[in-house]
Formats: structure tokens, sequence, C-alpha cells
């Protein structure tokens, strides 16, 4: 492995941690999402990037690295956070360059405002000569980017967080991290309104376990209230956000609880993207998944009868290309740099 490898793509969330490695031909080769709570302690990034440079000894391997990590609030600012990671990113012991939205696409010195939360960004990019018209839908574990070609341009308007969120091409709203309280304040089941109190006891990886749906290799982070990651221990963290203790002649309310919170998230997804559909005059779009909760996003949209194609689809044939599209920034990312030569 350590030989096959040429370009590393690495992704710095504040969260996670996400690298893919590819060879000469496109394939990719490597794979790693792990924690890496940035606002915890800055040094496991470094720690993170001393392993990883131990993992591959080559170091004529090209690395691309973008990052939305700067956000966290340990940093006094965004510039701050930018300088510190970029700082950190010494430690890797490849030729490295950051990914920029300027027309020279990788900078090996970058200015903090054509760097910060570019991660986006860089998949617009790549698609731009994939389609002719698509949304790609990065539903990953705490946001949702929303990302339009038309007429093979990227179309997005708006490039920080603010103007973003503001403007329906960020939705902070994820697939695993997400506190129930920011989808809604209440469900509505059979005529019954129930309140959920507004204290973190459970997130979206509780809904979308209880579901089945979120599956073992990517179910990766801390529970609100640090115990298992069990379907059970779900129901009961669910419970508490509803303010009654977990029986198990409660599943099937939970359970029904869980559709409806799921429903909501998917159709706040699906209103903004039919605002940028409107906003830009998108026709005979295709919508393109990809994150780590692309197969719900893939399932809802199938069923709304719109065009859909997964990221994977677009990259060249391996047993790990579905992992990689997991973490689509990290992925395309290397695939651009090794088109620079």
């Amino acid at each position: 492995m350590k030989k096959k490898i040429t370009h590393l793509g690495i992704d710095i969330g504040g969260a996670h941690l996400k690298v893919i490695g590819i060879d000469k031909n496109n394939k990719i080769q490597f794979v790693d999402y792990s924690n890496c709570r940035i606002w915890e302690d800055i040094d496991l990034l470094k720690k993170k990037f001393i392993s990883l440079s131990k993992t591959f000894d080559n170091e004529s391997i090209k690395c691309g690295i973008t990052m939305s990590a700067e956000l966290c609030d340990n940093f006094k600012s965004r510039e701050h956070g930018a300088l510190i990671l970029t700082e950190k990113c010494k430690h890797l012991k490849f030729d490295n360059f950051f990914y920029v939205k300027s027309s020279k696409t990788f900078l090996k010195e970058p200015g903090f405002k054509e760097l910060i939360s570019m991660n986006w960004h860089s998949v617009g990019r790549f698609f731009e000569k994939k389609v002719e018209n698509a949304i790609i839908v990065d539903f990953g574990s705490t946001t949702t980017d929303l990302i339009c070609i038309k007429n093979r341009k990227l179309v997005n308007k708006f490039f920080d967080d603010f103007s973003r969120i503001n403007n329906f091409e960020l939705l902070y709203t994820g697939f695993t991290r997400t506190p129930i309280f920011g989808i809604t304040n209440e469900v509505y089941i059979r005529k019954n309104i129930f309140k959920i109190i507004p204290e973190f006891f459970s997130n979206t990886s509780d809904v979308y376990r209880i579901l089945k749906k979120l599956k073992r290799k990517i179910d990766i982070d801390i529970t609100a209230d640090g115990s298992k990651r069990t379907i059970k221990d779900s129901f009961r963290r669910l419970s508490r956000s509803f303010g009654f203790d977990y029986h198990n002649k409660y599943q099937m309310k939970l359970k029904q609880i869980c559709n409806e919170i799921s429903s909501t998230q998917l159709n706040q997804i699906m209103s903004a993207i039919t605002k940028l559909e409107n906003r830009f005059s998108m026709k005979n779009f295709t919508v393109i998944p990809s994150g780590i909760g692309q197969e719900v996003i893939a399932d809802f949209f199938k069923k709304k009868k719109f065009k859909t194609k997964y990221l994977h689809s677009f990259l060249s044939k391996s047993d790990l290309s579905k992992k990689a599209s997991f973490h689509a920034p990290a992925l395309v990312i290397a695939l651009l740099l090794k088109e620079l030569k």
C-alpha cells in the first residue's frame, strides 16, 4: 500500500479527520474516517498527522488539504483557527498543498480567506467536469452542503458559513451529530403533539440507529450521554428528550417518532433544494447523494421521482469507492490534485 499511494486528500473537520489515498490510476487505495475533536485538544490533530506520516513513508506523495475546523470555539477567530490548523499540517511529511477557491486551485501558503470552509467548493469544482446539471447533496455528520452545477458550471453564490446558511446553500443538519431539537421542537403522531426538551439528550445518530440506517463502520461518535451506541441506549436517550423513561412497550411509538424526525429533516433539505432550483432556474438536474448519510438521501429523492446518481458511480472501480464517497471533499481533493500532474 505504501508504494501504491500517489496522492492523499485530507479534510479537517471540527469533529472528524477524513483521509483518502489514490494511486496513479485514480483508484482508491486508502480510506480513513476517525474522531478528532479539535475543540477538545488541537494536539489531537498533530498526533493524527504524525501517525499518518508513519503510515506512508513515501515523502513524494502529494497531499491536498481542505478544512472547516477553523470554526471550532477554542479558536478566538476563524483566521486564528486557520493559522493554527495550517501550522499543524507541517507535521505531515508530504508535499502539501491547500485547496483554495481561486483559479490556481491549490497553494502552498494560502491566505485564510481563500482557504477556510472551502471543502464543499472542491466537490463543485470536481463535478463541473462530470455533469451537465446537478445538485450534489453532501449529507455529512453535522452539515448538509447543497452544491449546484448548471451547464457544467458551479453556480453557488456564497462562500462563508454566515452567507451560506442564510441562503440555503448550507444546512446545519447532519446524519449523526445534530441534536433532535435542532430539527424540530415537536413531533406529530396521530393528531398527538409530543414536545421535545431542548437539552442535548439525544441526536440524529440515535434516530438513524433506531431506524437501522446507521452502519457500524461510520457510527463512531461519542453519544449524547457518553454511554453505548446500541439501539436500546438510543431508545433510552430519545425517551429522555421527550421527558419520560424508556420501557420496551414504548418501542413502536419511539420508532414512529424517529420516522417523523427523519421525515422533517429530509423535507427541510428538500425545501432548500427547491429554493435553489428556483433561484438558479435549474431544470432536468440529477441529485447526486454523497456523505455518510447518502443512502438515506438517495432513498428519499428516489421516492420523490428525482433522477439520482451516487458519487461513487463517477469513480474508477475499486472496493473502496463507495466508502470513499462518504467523505466527498477528501476524495475529490486527491483527484483534483492529481489532475495538476
